[in-house]
């Protein structure tokens, strides 16, 4: 589920069987990424391997752990990403967003 290389997985794959009790596919975890030099943070500010990487992935973990749904995944990881992302919600898959 990682290759290519060069992409952030936001369904971390480390939580793939989460995922799928879920419904989630593979191909929806391939498809929903993003190129890793566009994933760029803010509180506080930094990218993807620098500086804020390793507190973002544990949050996003954090998100995953305690969502009791998919749909719950999607919101908080909506709200985190207007926190935490520079571009905020639109700096997600288009098909992670909510509308």
């Amino acid at each position: 589920m990682r290759a290519p290389g060069g992409l952030h997985e936001w369904h971390l794959v480390s939580r793939a069987p989460q995922f799928k009790h879920w419904g989630v596919s593979a191909e929806q975890i391939k498809d929903l990424r993003s190129v890793i030099s566009d994933v760029k943070f803010k509180n506080p500010s930094g990218q993807h391997g620098g500086l804020g990487s390793t507190i973002a992935h544990n949050e996003l973990l954090n998100i995953i752990d305690s969502s009791q749904d998919y749909s719950t995944f999607i919101r908080r990881l909506n709200n985190w990403a207007n926190y935490r992302l520079d571009g905020g919600i639109n700096s997600l898959p288009e098909g992670l967003r909510l509308k």
